[in-house]
């Protein structure tokens, strides 16, 4: 229990122990314990504790520190580390004891008067030049724990090292500050001796009576020197190096300080392009830009003929020093000034010299009188030389056209023509046109040109151009047809038609095959009445209204012959290779017929000339037409086509498609009382298609109408079922394919329907009755079986 309550909480029971650990306590709290011994007859008196036990860890002394070291010995002090005890004993550490001892004694000295709560210590006091080791121990409330690890021996020296010198973190990529703010630089040194310190400004010392006691120099904490500059302005910028410098070396630190002001004036501001309402004006950059990147130039201009006018901004977003102003007023004189801006804001201006608004050259003189030419019946070429240009370039052409009875000149071209002449279209058909031209430059457009002579817009009539070289359209052994090409060039006038000239094998003279007043209206002709296998060449010449053409390219020698060409059978496209059809349908099998001679043609069914078929043939088709075709017309066709170039046949099969024919072997097999097995082979014919199935029947022997077994039998057997026992039946079976039901096959005798009759078993349990000396009686059972009929007597032996 604990020690504020009265009531016990059992923690052991039933256990045949003589100790036990009792868990969960609370720390710090006071408990009461009691036990007592139990056997089976019950438990005895309680062994009570008298006085509380605290529910707390044992306590001692801790382990002793560990990594103990030494830090920055000098000739009077050291500085040691070191990390806590790995057991505190149970109670918190409540300081440190630091021992030293000199090198020859003895006895170890305490250095410190109290308990170092920290894991660092400086000891102070020690004697130059001689030898310490060190040692620290732990305390806490149970006592002083052992010494921990011992140094090794430590001279009392100062360390002899060079200067070094370090900028403030903030220095390292240089200090950017803007006119008026302080300058602070901070340099952090070391070296041993402490060395001594010298700032300098672009390799130049800082003295601060040379800057109007504006810089003041000092150091902090011994181990930082701080350079201060007041009421900066723009021509601190520069860079600012701290020197330091003792028996052992010298080091240096330097930092970029930029002082930010506005940017000096634009230099050198001229003019160039001086027109009577333009002029660019261009300067160049300050030669200080005020420590930032210079943003825009602000340009702005005055006129300096009035004196109560102020400056009016140009453009406040000038990202280059070149600018073009436009909209002045000639013959005024402006003023010009520019400033530049960074972003600390504007600088000075750069004011420019007065500038009059005036074009230092005049339009162009008017251009020759132009000259047309190429007249069409609605454009017109107008040509023309170039003026003098008075001292600016030409930059193009205006040109103006009038018809003659009118008195507006009406602008042809909508933008400047760079050329000297221009194709004027658009013209009205029998109207009469004249023509200017001026000329513009730099300072405007010049006087027009004189008017052109009056031409008329009309189209000049020529001669056509040849027509094509004449192509071998057909020929026979007494005539020659002939094909070609209209000319390209009509001669501005239409075609009226053609001359056909000929010339005879061995001769130069061309003669004519048509008078002019016999044209050929159309570009092909046939030349009759010549010469069989005599050589000739033709050529053809066009006619306009104003002549005959040149001639066209003449043809080869042509010999005058018949063309023998073999004969060709083109088949139409349903009939290649296989034609199929329903029966009762009419076939047609149409083939075109190409060859010279015209061919003979006949037809042919599977070898054989085919008389039924009706054929219709001309020169050029022959057409074979079998009306309601059966099966028996399923078969190969054939066409041959002859003429004194050779021979062509093409053949074609035709499948008529019709219902199947009937099955084949139609048997009765297995008959019972009550079903009977039909069994038949595929017919003969499918009908020119796949069998779907078999359609089954049946007829009573009295009755005249055939019922349906099955609508549809994948097979060649069926067992037919639900008949009635004794009845006597006929059957038939009828083959279907896509095109419907054929014929049937269908059985010849009747089928009664009765299981079958064999014989009977054998009689059983015969046995031997009375015997007489001439008789014997004997007994017996039927057999099991009857053969599927009543016995109707038996035979004793």
């Amino acid at each position: 229990r604990e020690a504020g309550r009265r009531t016990y909480i059992p923690v052991m029971s039933g256990e045949n122990k003589l100790s036990w650990q009792v868990k969960d306590l609370i720390p710090n709290c006071e408990y009461y314990f009691r036990v007592k011994a139990v056997n089976k007859i019950g438990g005895g008196e309680y062994l009570e504790l008298r006085n509380p036990i605290i529910a707390e860890d044992p306590k001692q002394p801790p382990d002793p520190p560990i990594d103990l070291e030494v830090h920055n010995p000098t000739s009077k002090s050291v500085t040691l580390t070191w990390k806590p005890p790995l057991f505190d004993g149970g109670s918190k550490i409540m300081g440190y004891i630091i021992e030293k001892l000199e090198k020859g004694k003895e006895r170890w000295q305490r250095c410190n008067d109290y308990l170092v709560p920290l894991l660092t210590y400086t000891v102070k006091g020690l004697e130059e030049g001689k030898e310490y080791q060190f040692r620290v121990r732990a305390e806490n409330a149970a006592g002083i724990s052992e010494p921990s690890r011992i140094t090794p021996f430590v001279k009392a020296v100062d360390p002899i090292e060079a200067p070094k010198v370090f900028l403030a973190a903030n220095l390292q990529s240089g200090l950017e500050v803007k006119r008026g703010d302080e300058i602070i630089l901070e340099a952090h040194i070391s070296g041993s001796p402490y060395p001594s310190i010298t700032w300098l400004r672009n390799n130049e010392v800082v003295r601060p009576e040379e800057i109007k006691k504006r810089v003041t120099t000092y150091t902090r904490k011994k181990k930082e020197s701080v350079l201060s500059i007041r009421d900066s302005i723009r021509d601190d910028h520069g860079t600012f190096t701290i020197k330091v410098e003792n028996d052992h070396g010298v080091a240096k630190a330097s930092c970029e300080v930029n002082v930010l002001d506005t940017p000096g004036p634009p230099v050198n501001f001229v003019f160039e392009d001086v027109r009577k309402n333009s002029v660019i004006c261009k300067w160049e950059p300050p030669l200080d830009d005020g420590g930032s990147e210079i943003l825009n130039y602000v340009l702005e201009k005055k006129d300096n003929t009035k004196a109560e006018m102020g400056w009016v901004t140009v453009s406040s977003t000038l990202r280059h020093c070149k600018f073009h102003v436009m909209k002045l007023i000639e013959g005024k004189e402006y003023l010009f000034r520019v400033f530049a801006e960074n972003r600390v804001g504007l600088g000075p201006p750069c004011v420019s010299k007065p500038m009059t608004a005036k074009d230092p050259f005049s339009p162009p003189d008017p251009p020759n009188k132009p000259d047309v030419q190429d007249v069409t019946s609605n454009s017109m070429l107008v040509k023309w030389n170039e003026p003098k240009d008075n001292g600016s370039p030409i930059i193009g052409y205006w040109i103006e056209k009038r018809e003659i009875n009118s008195t507006h000149w009406a602008r042809v071209n909508r933008n400047l023509v760079n050329a000297l002449e221009i194709k004027v279209e658009g013209l009205l058909e029998g109207l009469t046109y004249i023509f200017r031209v001026c000329a513009e430059n730099a300072a405007g457009p010049g006087k027009f040109s004189p008017p052109s002579d009056p031409k008329t817009a009309q189209d000049p009539i020529i001669v056509p151009g040849p027509p094509s070289c004449p192509e071998i359209k057909d020929k026979t052994k007494s005539s020659v047809a002939l094909t070609w090409k209209p000319p390209q060039k009509d001669g501005g006038s239409p075609i009226k038609g053609y001359i056909v000239e000929m010339q005879d094998e061995g001769s130069t003279d061309w003669k004519k095959v048509n008078e002019g007043d016999k044209l050929f209206p159309t570009c092909e002709c046939v030349i009759p009445n010549l010469k069989e296998l005599r050589k000739y060449r033709f050529r053809v010449k066009a006619v306009n209204a104003a002549g005959e053409s040149e001639p066209s390219p003449a043809t080869s020698e042509i010999p005058v012959q018949d063309i023998l060409e073999e004969p060709e059978i083109f088949l139409d496209v349903g009939a290649q290779d296989l034609l199929s059809c329903r029966a009762g349908t009419t076939i047609k099998i149409p083939a075109v017929i190409k060859g010279r001679p015209v061919p003979k043609t006949f037809w042919e069914f599977e070898g054989k000339a085919k008389t039924a078929a009706k054929v219709e043939a001309t020169d050029t088709s022959s057409v074979i037409i079998i009306p309601e075709c059966n099966r028996s017309h399923s078969g190969r066709y054939s066409i041959t086509a002859k003429n004194k170039a050779g021979q062509k046949t093409v053949h074609v099969r035709v499948n008529v498609l019709d219902v199947p024919g009937p099955p084949k072997d139609l048997k009765v097999s297995d008959i019972t009382r009550g079903s009977c097995k039909l069994s038949w082979k595929m017919p003969d014919d499918d009908g020119g298609d796949r069998i779907r199935g078999y359609v089954i029947e049946k007829r009573n022997i009295d009755g005249k109408a055939w019922t349906k077994v099955n609508a549809n039998c994948g097979s060649t057997s069926f067992v037919v079922p639900d008949l009635i026992s004794g009845q006597e039946y006929f059957f038939r079976v009828r083959a279907e394919n896509r095109f419907g039901v054929g014929p049937p096959a269908e059985t010849i005798q009747r089928t009664t329907a009765r299981d079958p009759i064999h014989p009977p078993d054998p009689p059983i349990k015969l046995k031997i009755g009375l015997v007489t000396k001439n008789t014997v009686s004997l007994t017996w059972k039927p057999p099991k079986n009857d053969g599927g009929a009543p016995v109707t007597h038996y035979i004793v032996e």
